[in-house]
């Protein structure tokens, strides 16, 4: 019986060299693209939630006595750290008037004293039974107080013995000074009322996929663009406060000096991108060859989140990349707010 001899098939040596050569071409030209393109949908994707979480925020201001926002807080454990995973709700509490209705205070040094003028800085007495309990009430420095029931607010000092001119605060941008702020009498006791800061409440929610919102370069304004603070600080929160009809009121800055309250012009933007580009150098470098160097908003997988001032409106929209400035890396997204953003 003859035998049957069965050509085994197979591939020559010059075959494979050709197919390692076309993976080897697919590897340098598709598969960056691949990343990229999970890059950008990581980050659309976290750039939605935290719009998402902002306008829940402004929603629930909407017909309340108090202003209420969305706080952006630094890792606690990163005490370095210029960007922000976890959001909160935030609302500020009711406007604290003592702990009796004869509560009142009194100011105790006289404004033209000058082994006391601090630049705006007068001594106080609490008066009535029971005194306040700014413990219990969370009163602390920084928060705001007026007499009378009219007039400027002022801002508390240090466990509320002092009240100052707000102008002493770093980035109040008020302008109290004695000569355009009048205090009021001395050794009267005058009713008072104390706008307390934002309180957290709820569960954080965590931006995932290694993404964040870059407070370094996120802030406020039209062309002349402010940052949220300054190289060289450091940054607890920052809250974005609605008021009743929706607006935005308020930005409130948590840093490592006295907490700022912010009154602004032009929308809010905050950028969202990276952790491991997050807070770059304020002269960033970009590198073509290593996206893991330069500042978010110098790239494409990068997102602006708008918020418009007169109208709590917030939109979303990609950096325009490799931009020589912030401002013109926000050119999709003022293009998407109203008048420009301009």
């Amino acid at each position: 019986m003859a035998s049957t001899h069965h050509r085994r098939a197979g591939m020559t040596l010059v075959e494979l060299l050709v197919v390692v050569a076309i993976i080897g071409l697919l590897a340098v030209t598709v598969l960056p693209n691949v990343a990229s393109t999970t890059e950008n949908r990581r980050s659309r994707e976290a750039a939605r939630v935290a719009s998402t979480f902002v306008a829940r925020a402004q929603a629930r201001a909407i017909g309340r006595p108090e202003w209420a926002g969305v706080s952006f807080v630094r890792p606690p454990t990163n005490a370095s750290a210029t960007f922000a995973i976890d959001l909160f709700q935030s609302s500020v509490p009711q406007v604290y008037r003592g702990e009796s209705l004869d509560s009142t205070v009194t100011i105790t040094v006289d404004p033209g004293d000058v082994t006391f003028n601090k630049g705006g800085e007068r001594a106080v007495n609490w008066d009535g039974i029971p005194p306040p309990d700014f413990t219990k009430r969370k009163v602390t420095k920084g928060d705001l107080i007026r007499f009378d029931g009219a007039g400027p607010w002022y801002e508390l000092g240090e466990n509320a013995m002092t009240v100052l001119l707000r102008s002493q605060s770093t980035g109040d941008r008020t302008g109290q000074t004695d000569r355009n702020t009048p205090w009021p009498p001395v050794g009267v006791g005058h009713p008072f009322e104390i706008l307390r800061q934002p309180v957290r409440s709820g569960q954080a929610f965590t931006i995932p996929d290694g993404r964040c919102i870059d407070l370094a370069w996120s802030g406020y304004g039209n062309s002349n663009y402010q940052f949220f603070f300054t190289p060289g600080t450091t940054i607890n929160a920052v809250t974005i406060l609605f008021d009743a009809t929706g607006r935005v009121r308020q930005l409130f800055i948590e840093d490592s000096a006295t907490p700022r309250r912010m009154s602004f012009t032009g929308p809010v933007y905050l950028l969202v991108g990276r952790v491991d580009r997050a807070g770059a150098a304020f002269a960033p470098t970009l590198n073509p060859a290593d996206d893991t160097l330069g500042a978010n908003w110098q790239y494409g997988d990068s997102f602006w989140i708008g918020i418009d001032p007169a109208s709590g409106i917030v939109k979303t929209a990609e950096c325009n990349p490799r931009q020589s400035t912030v401002v013109k890396s926000q050119d999709f997204i003022r293009a998407e707010m109203p008048a420009g953003g301009r």
